[in-house]
């Protein structure tokens, strides 16, 4: 075997190794336990608190997971953020739910984010599920 075919195979190893290592922490992220759960208003909508530190991001990170109740199957989670910047304290109209500094929209399923430094991290292609867009400060 020559010796270029041996590097190929073993970048080969690595990077499905590498694949597979991102695999395991994002389905631990997404199916975590919350640190704080509570019921919208209305109790339609259940709003969790779910840290997302890991090997790959900063200790404080969180994202927030609605559930919303009427259809439990239907999962919508913000972009990750500091749980520092994070306030559970819940509001709800007929078009919003949400948070201080973070709203979802009921008829067009997509957050607003008016978080003072939200955290761009390449983990929120697959933590968040959810258009959004962020307010500027």
């Amino acid at each position: 075997m020559k010796i270029g075919h041996k590097y190929a195979i073993s970048l080969a190893v690595l990077l499905c190794s590498l694949l597979i290592a991102i695999a395991i922490i994002v389905v631990e992220v997404l199916g975590r336990a919350p640190d704080y759960s509570k019921k919208s208003p209305s109790g339609q909508y259940l709003i969790e608190s779910v840290p997302a530190s890991s090997l790959l991001t900063p200790r404080d990170f969180v994202y927030l997971r609605f559930t919303d109740l009427n259809n439990p199957s239907q999962v919508y989670r913000t972009p990750l953020f500091s749980e520092l910047e994070l306030d559970m304290r819940a509001d709800e109209d007929e078009k919003t739910v949400g948070v201080v500094f973070i709203e979802f929209d009921k008829s067009s399923k997509a957050f607003t984010l008016g978080l003072s430094s939200p955290k761009k991290h390449w983990l929120n292609f697959f933590i968040s599920n959810t258009p959004y867009r962020v307010l500027e400060n």
